[in-house]
Order: structure tokens, then C-alpha cells, then sequence
């Protein structure tokens, strides 16, 4: 009779990601080394890297893959804490997600998930063999939230301990910054700063959201359906800008939504209009383009989609109040 390989079962309480990691080398019979857990060919590829960034507040970045299956097993803890589940989800229908063993689903084509979790919930991720793990996770302890959350941030931490969980919508900028972090080189020369600073900056922009939208007093719930076809809708905007804005009729008949809904709802959850949110993420890719010194200012109004130079010119001056000339110059 053949011998079945038994499944990593990984059950814990949730601790600090620098204790987490090692706990987790322990279930994979390995070790962590520098807080770098690297997979053998045997094993997988790619690793899982734990951050502390100060007190109550440390960081795991995930980008492996393993050969067999394995299981999350999360159990609540004593104290209330925040985890804020970052990642994008690759071959989505060979992952099982639940919250207080109710089951998330993913919507297909929806390339990031942003969850925040309180430390008090049950969760169970089962991940098959083969199937990409890439994010970050974040934990922020019961004493630095006492010691560091703003009020409002404090309101919207009181709603989670009661809802348990809830989706975020991820704009553009914090895809970005997580993409950076998982596609850094590996001979990057200050490769714990880069990311560490990215963190912050990914944190920076979701307790600014925190602040500036009341997500626990939304006059208007958006339903889980309106939902994914709001991330759908923000991926069409920044997919590519070669082309014009799609335009709203064409958008709306995509969401299968009025035009009003669509509207309405895309403010709610992005903080801006849709034509302003394209037109943000325009210009600050042309900014990328500039600084890397790859293209002219002609050729990268061209690649943005822009026949005429002085309509892209006048675009970027309204983003950023100077022109790209100066930019290049500076």
C-alpha cells in the first residue's frame, strides 16, 4: 500500500510575523534564517520574509509556491488586533477562503484582494499544490492600535470587531507599491528599506482612506456582486493607457449598471470620479516614463495616447503644476 504524503496543517493563534515565520518553518520542517524562509526545489520556489517595522506592528511578504498542499488554520486570539490580508490571487479556483467558516469567493479576472481581519476571527485557507502565494500580510497588535490609531481609524477598528471582517477596495498606487515588493531584485542593494518603506507607505494609504470615508456608515452598502464589478471596472481604467477613456455608457453597459450607479459607486469606493481617476493613474504613469529617462516627452504623450503634445503637456501641468519639460529638467 502506497503512503499517502500527509497535507502541512498550520493551525496557530496570530502572533507577531517574525514569530509567525518561524512557527511555520516548524510545520514545514524546515528553518527560517534571517527571517527569510527559502524554499528548497524539493520543497517549492520563491520564499516568505518576515518584516518587524516597530513595536506592535510587523509584516510577512509571501511569493512561493509549494509542491504539495497545505493549510492556514487561524484561531481568534485573547486580545483584539488587526490583520490586513494583501495579495494577489493567481488560479483563484484552487483556493478555499473562509472567515468564521463562512466562504469567500473570488470573482475570476479580479487580480487583488484586500481584507482586514480582526485577530478575533477564525480563518482557513486551504492553497493546492502548485498555486502561487504573492502578498503581504500585516499584523497590528492590540497595543499599537491603543497607542497609534487615530480616532476615526479607532471608529472603523470598533466596526471590525463587530462585522469581523470586510473587504477594501486596492487603487492603483497601493498595487504598485505591493508589486514593487514582490518584484524586487534579488540584488537589490538595500532591499529591507525598500520594502519596509513601502509598507509604510501601503499603511499610509489605507488608514488615509480609514479617515477620509466613513466605511462603517456607508448610507449605502455595496453588495458583493457591485463589488467585484467595481474592481473589475477599476482594472479596465488602469490596464493600459494607449487608448482614450473608455467612456461612461461603455463602462455601465461592462458593470451592468446605470450610469448613476456606476458613478455613485465608484466615487464611494475610489474617493474620486472615474474619467479623474483615469486620468490620476494617466499622469502618474507618464511621470514614470520621464523619470526613467527612457523616452522623450513627445514619445511618452504618444505611448499615453496623446496626438497633440501641448494637450498632454496641459494634463500633466493640472496633476503635478509644473510641465514635463521641467520634470525631465529637475
Amino acid at each position: 500500500m502506497t503512503n499517502l504524503p500527509s497535507i502541512p496543517i498550520f493551525s496557530y493563534s496570530q502572533v507577531n510575523y517574525i514569530k509567525w515565520l518561524k512557527d511555520f518553518a516548524g510545520v514545514l520542517g524546515c528553518s527560517a534564517k534571517d527571517n527569510t524562509l527559502t524554499f528548497s526545489p524539493a520543497q517549492g520556489e520563491g520564499f516568505s520574509k518576515s518584516f518587524f517595522l516597530e513595536n506592535g506592528f510587523t509584516a510577512c511578504v509571501n511569493n512561493y509556491k509549494l509542491n504539495n498542499e497545505h493549510h492556514f488554520s487561524r484561531i481568534p486570539t485573547e486580545k483584539f488586533g488587526v490583520i490586513i490580508y494583501l495579495y494577489y490571487m493567481d488560479n483563484k479556483n484552487l483556493l478555499e477562503y473562509t472567515f468564521d467558516h463562512v466562504p469567500v469567493e473570488f470573482q475570476l479576472g479580479s487580480d487583488y484582494a484586500l481584507r482586514i481581519a480582526s485577530s478575533q476571527t477564525r480563518h482557513h485557507v486551504k492553497v493546492e499544490k502548485g498555486i502561487y502565494v504573492k502578498g503581504l500580510s500585516i499584523y497590528l497588535e492590540h497595543e499599537w492600535i491603543e497607542k497609534n490609531a487615530h480616532l476615526r481609524v479607532m471608529d472603523v477598528f470598533k466596526y471590525l470587531q463587530k462585522v469581523n471582517y470586510f473587504e477594501q477596495f486596492l487603487n492603483a498606487k497601493q498595487k504598485k507599491l505591493l508589486a514593487e515588493i514582490l518584484e524586487l531584485p534579488a540584488d537589490h542593494p538595500y532591499p529591507a528599506v525598500f520594502v519596509k518603506s513601502r509598507i509604510y507607505r501601503i499603511m499610509d494609504k489605507i488608514l488615509e482612506t480609514f479617515i477620509q470615508r466613513e466605511i462603517s456608515e456607508q448610507p449605502e452598502r455595496i453588495s458583493e456582486e457591485d463589488f467585484k464589478m467595481l474592481q473589475q471596472i477599476e482594472s479596465i481604467l488602469t490596464r493600459s493607457y494607449e487608448e482614450a477613456f473608455p467612456g461612461i455608457e461603455k463602462l455601465s453597459r461592462i458593470s451592468l449598471m446605470s450610469e448613476s450607479k456606476l458613478k455613485k459607486l465608484f466615487k464611494q469606493a475610489f474617493g474620486m470620479g472615474l474619467y479623474e481617476y483615469f486620468q490620476k493613474n494617466r499622469m502618474h504613469r507618464a511621470k514614470e516614463y520621464i523619470l526613467s529617462g527612457k523616452y522623450s516627452i513627445s514619445e511618452v504623450g504618444s505611448k499615453l495616447g496623446y496626438q497633440n503634445l501641448s494637450n498632454f503637456s496641459a494634463a500633466f501641468r493640472k496633476e503635478f503644476q509644473c510641465l514635463p519639460s521641467e520634470l525631465a529638467v529637475g
